[in-house]
């Protein structure tokens, strides 16, 4: 697999900006996110993102204040020199040691290149255009040059990769319970932290060490049948 790092142009980084504000307040604030974690630390943005409802005036505005007087290239190359100093060495033997063999059982398989593209933020995202190509974002402004924490970040955006459509897709699982999927194979693998606010989870039950090896997509499948089978009681019970 062919890995290239390259910094997101002005205007990927605002499509970037503005998608993520639709998907904040969508979906991810509910989950306890935060929007800063998806722009540059600027006054301006954090007001736009303050914002449930963008006018086509207020998106000119935004625009024109991030493209002209917020974006700088340069602050989004710091992570290059510790990428290349031994992340991507050691990205590529986690990727070929613990994932490669389990694509069978997963119904996964391995793009033939992937991109990372670095935004304003902190954090990571993940897309895959087509079977081939793959590309991972990484919002890079705010992030410490800690090879560590990138190595693990980088992990665990590939684990959604992989999954994505062959899994979580298919079988509809909700934003909490698939971060929670991935927590479990991350740690599984590479002893990555949890995150706090998934670590309770209904996947509990049925994502194990034993089903993440041997036939992940049943044990979601079988999870989300009595997920779904919860939640209609629970609606039941809250009509009567």
């Amino acid at each position: 697999m062919q890995i290239i790092m390259r910094p997101m142009t002005a205007e990927e980084a605002w499509e970037h900006i503005l998608a993520n504000h639709s998907m904040y307040h969508k979906s991810l604030k509910k989950f306890g996110y935060t929007y800063k974690n998806f722009i540059p630390d600027a006054d301006i943005i954090k007001e736009m993102f303050e914002k449930e409802t963008l006018t086509p005036a207020d998106i000119e505005k935004y625009k024109d204040a991030f493209i002209n007087k917020i974006y700088n290239v340069e602050k989004l190359k710091h992570l290059e020199p510790v990428f290349d100093s031994g992340i991507k060495a050691k990205f590529e033997k986690a990727v070929n040691d613990y994932l490669v063999p389990l694509l069978p059982s997963w119904n996964a398989t391995m793009p033939k290149s992937l991109e990372l593209q670095c935004g304003y933020g902190y954090g990571s995202g993940y897309w895959r255009p087509d079977d081939d190509h793959a590309i991972m974002l990484f919002r890079v402004s705010r992030y410490p040059e800690n090879p560590e924490y990138i190595f693990n970040i980088m992990f665990h955006e590939f684990v959604h990769m992989l999954i994505e459509t062959p899994i979580i897709r298919k079988y509809h699982v909700p934003q909490n319970l698939k971060e929670r999927i991935v927590d479990m194979i991350c740690y599984e693998y590479i002893k990555k932290p949890v995150q706090p606010m998934f670590e309770k989870s209904f996947a509990n039950a049925y994502i194990t060490p034993e089903t993440i090896k041997t036939d992940l997509p049943g044990a979601v499948a079988k999870m989300m049948t009595d997920y779904m089978l919860l939640q209609q009681k629970q609606n039941s019970a809250i009509q009567k």
